[in-house]
């Protein structure tokens, strides 16, 4: 068993890279994309774009142009993560860069709710009267709230990459899920990347010079909202990090918050742990607006207040996360079983998909972590590979208010007084599911030290780069002696014989070593989370 309790998987026994990838590639390489299904890597295959690719793509161009003209005015209606800040603020620097004059950027707040809603239509009649609307990241499914803004006077036009419902809005919807014939790597494309995409045919077709600065949002929405790296969006993630290092920002947010990291060579592994969290902070503690203002302020004074707002949000959000999921694991310990439920009032709805993940990761069992007001019940859920919660959460719907969702990750909302017979009729159907540990699958045995000895070795994997969805970070395995182990605030420093110094990070304060490691033989599994420079993290070790 090992410490965290995975199931390791060597790919590297089960699969063989063909000679030809080898040829071209070199061993470490052309094994580490044939364990992916990879034939090349994504960033570099010659994929053929088409802006045909994008359904109403011209109409809702026409439209945009036309309203610019006429000076009518325009309203954003964003969401509050980060794939919907960022889409926001790329179109409203978009529309100020050719020309409008009356452009309103709106993201609601979590407890306002999510997407098209007739109040927020009522709200921009009220501001400033019927104009366009455009909806980034949000709108594909919300018909009946269009007909209603078609009737006050407005006209709409959508950007969204979620999965459409039957029936379609008769407006200009860019949203590639609804055409049968846009590839695969078009409808992997987040709501920042599609707006991207529209800056680019824009440029294309004369109206505007400059966005290539914009990438740099556009690769923030991509990576923070955990799309599929494949081609196109491999693509705008290396051309936004190199905007990122470049420091050729299209915001002063932004630059002071580069300022203030103080890294180098960024990667997209700190896009997903030290950007994309800070600005997540905004919306999940409830200052979803300040996060906009924060992207798209050219106040400098005021970029720099919102980003010490930033960061004490970031820091209160990881106190209340790293107390609660305290609080969930210790009430696991008392009540084990096939999943974990679990209700508190005390949980700010922005961290219930945190705490999830976390307490699934940790636990190897679905977790669904509620808040409450006494009167209705908020829940977000997580499940490890191989356990879908939708189809779980399916038998139950008669009980829920609302949900949706996809296999590994779920929202819901449900009554407070049918919460138990919810817990009661969950429970039944996970009787029937059979719990297996998650699985860490390894690519290759090689040991710490030929990394951090051979260029070549780290040359190879940076063409792999970017890694994210569809791409995991490389998981390699070696064996060493254990010279010593020290406890740190986020896990503990491995000292080895030969390969140094590795950290292990740990989701509970009451994950602790096997006594008596010191001396001992271990099998470690490793990935590395930067090529330049190198960071390599322990994810599991055994004993041997």
């Amino acid at each position: 068993m090992s410490f965290k309790g995975y199931r390791w998987r060597y790919l590297f026994k089960e699969i063989t890279a063909p000679d030809e990838l080898v040829q071209k590639y070199g061993y470490l390489l052309a094994q580490l994309l044939v364990n992916r299904g990879l034939g090349a890597p994504p960033s570099e295959k010659g994929v053929q774009f088409s802006f045909s690719y994008l359904p109403f793509l011209e109409e809702a161009t026409d439209r945009i142009l036309s309203a610019v003209k006429s000076g009518k005015p325009i309203y954003i209606l964003g969401d509050y993560d980060v794939d919907g800040l960022t889409s926001t603020a790329i179109m409203y620097k978009l529309l100020k860069r050719i020309g409008a004059k009356k452009v309103v950027p709106f993201v609601p707040e979590r407890e306002e709710g999510y997407g098209l809603q007739p109040h927020f239509v009522n709200h921009f009649y009220k501001r400033g009267g019927p104009g366009l609307i455009i909806a980034l990241d949000n709108g594909t499914k919300e018909v009946e709230t269009i007909e209603l803004a078609q009737k006050l006077g407005f006209e709409v036009v959508i950007f969204d990459h979620h999965t459409p419902g039957e029936k379609l809005p008769q407006i200009p919807l860019v949203n590639p899920k609804i055409s049968p014939s846009s590839p695969g790597y078009v409808k992997d494309l987040s709501t920042a990347g599609l707006v991207y995409v529209f800056a680019l045919h824009l440029k294309r077709i004369g109206i505007v010079e400059r966005i290539e600065d914009l990438s740099v949002l556009s690769a923030l929405g991509t990576v923070a909202d955990v799309v599929a790296l494949s081609e196109v969006n491999a693509k705008i993630v290396k051309k936004g990090l190199l905007g990122l290092n470049e420091k050729d920002v299209p915001s002063l947010g932004l630059k002071f918050l580069l300022e203030h990291l103080k890294r180098e060579n960024l990667n997209e592994n700190d896009i997903a742990f030290r950007l994309a969290p800070r600005l997540n902070a905004f919306g999940r503690m409830g200052r979803a607006r300040w996060g906009l203002q924060f992207l798209i302020t050219e106040e400098e004074e005021k970029a720099k207040k919102l980003l010490r707002w930033m960061e004490y949000l970031n820091d209160l959000r990881k106190e209340i996360t790293k107390r609660e999921l305290q609080k969930v694991f210790d009430y696991y310990e008392r009540h084990p079983d096939r999943a974990l439920i679990y209700l508190s009032p005390n949980i700010p709805k922005g961290v219930l998909g945190i705490i999830a993940g976390r307490a699934t990761a940790a636990l190897g069992v679905p977790a669904l972590i509620f808040s409450t007001d006494g009167e209705t019940v908020v829940g977000s859920t997580r499940s490890p590979s191989g356990i879908n919660i939708v189809e779980l959460l399916g038998g139950v719907e008669h009980l829920l208010e609302r949900w949706g969702g996809h296999a590994q990750a779920a929202g819901l909302t449900l009554k407070y007084d049918n919460f138990e017979e919810f817990r009661r009729a969950f429970m039944e159907r996970m009787s029937g599911v059979e719990r297996k540990p998650p699985t860490l699958e390894i690519d290759l045995p090689l040991k710490p030290s030929l990394l951090r000895n051979h260029s070549s070795l780290r040359e190879a994997l940076k063409r792999l780069e970017p890694f994210g969805s569809g791409n995991r970070q490389p998981h390699f395995v070696f064996d060493d002696r254990v010279e010593d182990v020290r406890k740190t605030p986020y896990g503990y420093a491995f000292y080895f014989a030969e390969s140094g110094l590795l950290y292990l990070n740990t989701d509970s304060d009451k994950q602790t070593l096997p006594p008596h490691l010191k001396g001992k033989r271990v099998r470690v599994v490793y990935s590395v989370r930067k090529v330049e420079p190198l960071e390599l993290q322990m994810e599991d070790f055994a004993v041997l």
